[in-house]
């Protein structure tokens, strides 16, 4: 496991992400001007970019989960069946689009959030125990970053379908932020997920060593 297995995990994603969107706003497709991530998968190039772009995120997030976990802390520990299903969560989301399976789509980035989030918290606290400190405080603001931005997007969307049950994504028309802040919520949740791998980068020799491997 060498610097660029964990920097694809997180430079692969955060590249499609860009680009989906990129194309979506210029091709004058998104409905305001900030938007879920997810609506960048409307049919179209932006469609073809975001779910190719996330599925092969998401294997090659389980490939890193798998092998940070080859032999320690235990094959099938908490850490990689967590790790797992974030990584499958991906790859789920990836190919059902909110426009066709909304339902599916948002229980997949549910467990994106979650269990990312979890998987997170248990890498840092093997790190942590095993005296990787280069990447510690990085992570910590990270795990921060998901659980504002969970809390932010939750309470946005409960809050705009109080307002307007009849609106369910962020629209230009909206008359109110709530779906805003739920969008700019998600953007810091995910955000504070790439940064939380990317960090791992600082602690490779440490995370070599749990599997006999050079960084």
């Amino acid at each position: 496991m060498n610097r660029w297995t964990v920097r694809a995990a997180w430079l692969m994603p955060l590249v499609t992400v860009l680009a989906s969107m990129s194309v979506h706003h210029a091709r004058g497709a998104a409905n305001a001007p900030i938007i879920f991530i997810s609506q960048a998968d409307y049919p179209g190039p932006e469609a073809l970019i975001f779910t190719l772009g996330l599925t092969l995120s998401g294997v090659w997030q389980a490939w890193t989960v798998w092998a940070m976990t080859r032999a320690a802390p235990r094959p099938w520990s908490l850490e990689r069946v967590v790790g797992l299903l974030a990584a499958g969560c991906v790859v789920a989301m990836a190919n059902r689009s909110m426009y066709a399976n909304l339902n599916a789509h948002i229980l997949a980035a549910m467990g994106i959030f979650t269990f990312g989030w979890l998987w997170l918290a248990l890498v840092q606290r093997r790190l942590r125990s095993s005296g990787a400190t280069h990447g510690l405080a990085q992570r910590k603001w990270a795990l921060w970053c998901v659980g504002i931005g969970y809390v932010a997007q939750f309470l946005g969307a409960a809050i705009a379908l109080q307002v307007n049950p009849d609106l369910t994504l962020p629209t230009a028309n909206a008359g109110h932020p709530w779906w805003t802040i739920a969008a700019l919520g998600e953007y810091l949740l995910v955000g504070g997920l790439w940064w939380g791998i990317a960090a791992m980068e600082l602690d490779l020799e440490r995370i070599g060593a749990w599997n006999g491997a050079s960084a």
